[in-house]
């Protein structure tokens, strides 16, 4: 019987080793657990990555060697097992295989260092995990009883994680992100009865670690645009930092980093806008940088980002026609797609012009190369219905330039439109794909991609 244990003992020492000498498995704790997801704090940095699978376990007691009387670590025992979905810089969302009742927050999770695929140059393409209908979500956010109009993620609580901040007509709604519960943690409502939200925008230009919330909006009392500045204050709630007469939309630059940038419209037919600058905060408060930005054939601020698309040396300009088709401007030449994307029902008539506030074009850089990320809504009705806004479905493609055009990598179809998408964290590090769907019964959901 001695020699059982002994032996045993040993065969655990020699596990051990074998552990040590190769990669040790990153070890953490179970954060949370909702709705059949689990949350751990093992993000990107911890080296988790997305399908690697883990163990959820208990400790108990610990183990000594019986000769030399060195601890040899705890006994441990496996509650659960499950796979990462969601990686995020400090955290990552996975999912049991099994039933979740007996898991709990505060309990030891692991990585599967075995199951964790080492670096190759025959890695499995993009949509190697999705069927030929198409690409599949990870996961589905609650439903949300109103029709999103715009959407923007970032830290807006200085937490050092993103929270989700979306809107309705009048009302601004912040949810934990992944959304994973219909109650906002905090809501802000324009006053009046006229106004009406056309986009939201982020950055936190102040530099005080919470990200401002830049609300656009249509005042139809003052017939003017306007965006009204929030920030989250100690108490988690939204307060008014400024407003500006003046539009304000993200997009990416030719970093391919995200940026703000602002425009005015006036009271003029033949040239209702004013120049396109970037946002400035200063001593003065928020206003129009230096200098304007100016792009060829665009004078619209919803209508254009900038991506660094194959071996160019500049960024090219991808720009929304008047027919909704996409145009990507070189230094020389040009391409164009021969399909309407970013079709929305956000739209204005201002003098006798209909003004199209279209979504954000995500581009995300990974793996050296760059992904552009389509929005492609469907008329309910065909061409007829497309003039007043009428959307009863809609897809997310993701696209790759090839030397020549705009190839397609995958699709996602949507049982609703589009009115916003954005990469998680940001374009330089895209970990997920956030997009609002809205359904036609007007009850919206956030989808979340692996992009």
């Amino acid at each position: 019987m001695g020699r059982f244990l002994l032996g045993a003992v040993l065969c655990l020492c020699g596990a051990v080793a074998a552990r040590s000498a190769g990669v040790e498995a990153p070890s953490g704790y179970v954060v949370k657990v909702a709705s059949g997801s689990v949350y751990l704090d093992l993000g990107a940095r911890s080296g988790a990555r997305a399908g690697q699978a883990f163990t959820v376990y208990a400790e108990g007691a610990e183990l000594f060697h019986p000769v030399t009387h060195k601890p040899l670590g705890r006994i441990e025992t496996a509650v659960a097992h499950g796979s990462i979905d969601l990686v995020m810089p400090l955290y990552s969302v996975g999912s049991l295989a099994g039933d979740s009742g007996a898991v709990a927050a505060g309990m030891r999770a692991r990585l599967d260092a075995a199951q964790t695929p080492a670096p190759s140059a025959q890695a499995a393409p993009p949509n190697a995990d999705d069927s030929a209908a198409g690409r599949k979500p990870l996961s589905k956010g609650p439903t949300l009883d109103y029709r999103v109009t715009g959407m923007a993620i970032a830290d807006f609580r200085g937490e050092g994680r993103p929270s989700l901040a979306l809107a309705s007509r009048k009302t601004v709604r912040l949810y934990s992100y992944p959304p994973d519960d219909a109650r906002p943690l905090a809501q802000w409502t324009l006053p009046g009865v006229g106004p009406r939200i056309v986009s939201l925008a982020s950055g936190d230009l102040n530099g005080n670690g919470r990200a401002e919330l830049f609300v656009t909006f249509y005042n139809q009392d003052l017939e003017r645009m306007e965006t009204a500045v929030l920030e989250c204050g100690a108490d988690g709630l939204f307060k008014r930092l400024a407003e500006l007469p003046w539009m304000v939309r993200s997009y990416q630059d030719a970093e391919g980093r995200d940026a703000l940038a602002m425009q005015q419209l006036v009271d003029d037919q033949t040239w209702p806008f004013s120049a396109i600058y970037p946002l400035d905060f200063s001593k003065n408060g928020y206003g129009p940088g230096k200098p304007a930005l100016h792009f060829k054939r665009v004078d619209f601020l919803y209508d254009f980002t900038l991506a660094r698309l194959g071996g160019d040396k500049e960024a090219a300009l991808l720009s929304q026609t008047s027919t909704n088709r996409i145009r990507v401007q070189f230094a020389q030449g040009y391409w164009k797609t021969s399909s309407a994307y970013g079709q929305t029902p956000t739209r204005l008539r201002w003098h006798d012009r209909l003004l199209e506030f279209h979504p954000q074009l995500p581009i995300g850089y990974a793996d050296g190369k760059a992904a552009v990320y389509l929005i492609r809504n469907d008329s309910m009705l065909g061409s007829l219905a497309e003039p007043f806004g009428l959307f009863t479905g809609g897809a997310v493609e993701r696209e790759e330039w090839n030397g020549i055009a705009l190839t397609s990598i995958w699709e996602a179809r949507l049982s609703g439109y589009c009115t916003a998408a954005q990469l998680v964290p940001g374009p330089t590090d895209p970990g997920a794909l956030a997009v609002a769907v809205t359904g036609s019964a007007g009850r919206s959901s956030v989808w979340i991609f692996r992009p």
